[in-house]
């Protein structure tokens, strides 16, 4: 089983809320890819390919862990009477949706796992 903390996979749900700031990170990783296969081959291609992927990740996960702590911090200025009930909304709101997209994303990852463990070899 895929051992990940859920801070990790919640990052992963705010960098896909509006896809928007994966986008730019896909095209800049399929531009290098092809101008790397120009230079150095396809096994350059795939290593490139390989470590965008995981950049992109990560910056995913990094995301949607500073919402998570964006809306713990709202939360907490609501408390002490700082924070309007409108900021609180929109945070829980927030990271509600960060949440159930990394719980989609985390159960997609495992579907694909499993699904290549089925494959005979």
């Amino acid at each position: 089983m895929i051992d990940m903390p859920i801070g990790r996979v919640a990052a992963a749900y705010a960098a896909n809320r509006g896809a928007g700031p994966l986008a730019p990170g896909l095209a800049e990783s399929q531009k290098a890819a092809s101008a790397t296969a120009g230079l150095f081959g396809a096994d350059a291609t795939t290593a490139t390919a390989e470590t965008d992927f995981g950049n992109v990740l990560d910056k995913s996960i990094a995301q949607a862990v500073d919402t998570l702590k964006d809306s713990e911090r709202v939360s907490m200025s609501a408390v002490a009477g700082k924070a309007s009930a409108q900021e609180v909304v929109r945070s829980v709101l927030a990271a509600e949706m960060t949440v159930q997209s990394v719980v989609a994303i985390r159960d997609k990852m495992v579907q694909a796992y499993q699904e290549i463990m089925r494959i005979a070899v």
